[in-house]
């Protein structure tokens, strides 16, 4: 199928930059953006952060079908379960697609996000599309330096989510602060002509591999890689594909992300693919990958009915993925918790 929704040319200026707050929860479960009051700090009781490692997790929830509460409530459970049964001194974030106003409003009254996670968006207002966007939970124990989308070349309204978390370097103590750059994305859907997807992942590592404090680099998301050029994507672009990285094929029932648990007549019509990717590049060591969400079904006491609507009873039609990394060449997390962080700990278990 191609896609008829034909970008448009916005103004020179529409695809530049855009800075934005994030958001955190006060003790009393309040949350305020980073321009009201700056963030608290994590409770000083919790693990020491591993300053050498971050897991990281993306999900896209399918926003065109029904129920979305009860699909995103149970979302949120199995990623709260998923969380807590990390390596506590491991840091975690965790990328969303397809997100709508309701599924923020669910992510802000969950108790283990309010804990342990910065937002980065409070409702739709950065979005380009009105209808449904992005957003990024980042662990509370790493710094934010900055916080920005760039809006793609699409007829979508698909954009780069970018958080900037500060890092230092043990082996050159005089060098100057430098970041680890992530970039949360959802590329153009479909099939083009001409392709965009190639345009929108050149845009997004313009801002990954040629920045000279940005040592570093994690983008991931849901890349609609459903075209045998989107294979060639990542290496043209100095990215790696953390899944073939460490020993993934293609074409194979262990890579696909999608199709498994869309609805019958889409995925007889398109197949299954490894939509779904996380790419690096830079000081980081790939340690562990897998999927996430696999046969993740709504509530028993509402299955009978959402399956009336929703083939299966899927939370989503995707699986989401995660990764595991670890900082090298002296590379480390600056954060509140960084005097008390796990100097022995590079093993990510």
């Amino acid at each position: 199928m191609t896609n008829s929704n034909a970008p448009q040319h916005l103004g020179d200026g529409h695809n530049w930059p855009r800075d934005q707050n994030y958001w955190h929860a006060t003790q009393h479960g309040e949350w305020l953006s980073t321009a009201q009051i700056a963030p608290t700090h994590s409770d000083q009781t919790e693990a020491p952060v591993n300053p050498k490692a971050i897991r990281l997790l993306s999900w896209n929830i399918d926003f065109r079908v029904g129920f979305g509460r009860e699909r995103m409530a149970s979302a949120l459970h199995y990623l709260g379960k998923l969380v807590t049964s990390t390596s506590p001194e491991v840091p975690i974030v965790i990328f969303f697609q397809e997100m709508v106003s309701s599924d923020l409003e669910q992510i802000q009254e969950s108790d283990w996000v309010k804990r342990h996670f910065y937002v980065t968006d409070h409702d739709n207002q950065n979005w380009e599309s009105l209808t449904y966007g992005t957003t990024t939970l980042v662990d509370r124990r790493l710094s934010i330096q900055s916080v920005f989308r760039v809006p793609w070349h699409s007829g979508m309204g698909r954009d780069g989510l970018f958080v900037d978390l500060a890092l230092s370097n043990a082996q050159q103590p005089d060098v100057d602060a430098k970041t680890l750059r992530l970039c949360n994305t959802h590329l153009e859907s479909l099939a083009a002509d001409p392709p965009i997807r190639p345009l929108q992942l050149a845009a997004a590592a313009q801002y990954l591999n040629r920045v000279v404090y940005v040592p570093c680099t994690l983008l991931a998301g849901d890349l609609n890689a459903i075209q045998s050029f989107d294979r060639a994507l990542p290496s043209l672009n100095e990215l790696t594909d953390t899944y073939l990285e460490l020993g993934g094929q293609e074409d194979t029932e262990e890579g696909y992300t999608w199709g498994p648990q869309a609805r019958k007549w889409s995925r007889e019509q398109f197949g299954s693919s490894r939509m779904d990717k996380i790419l690096f590049s830079g000081c980081l060591q790939p340690k562990n990958f897998s999927r996430i969400g696999m046969g993740l079904k709504v509530a028993d006491d509402v299955l009978e009915e959402v399956e009336r609507e929703v083939e299966g009873g899927f939370v989503t039609d995707h699986y989401g993925v995660m990764g595991e990394f670890e900082l090298t060449e002296g590379w480390r997390f600056v954060g509140s918790d960084s005097e008390r962080s796990v100097e022995n700990g590079s093993e990510i278990s």
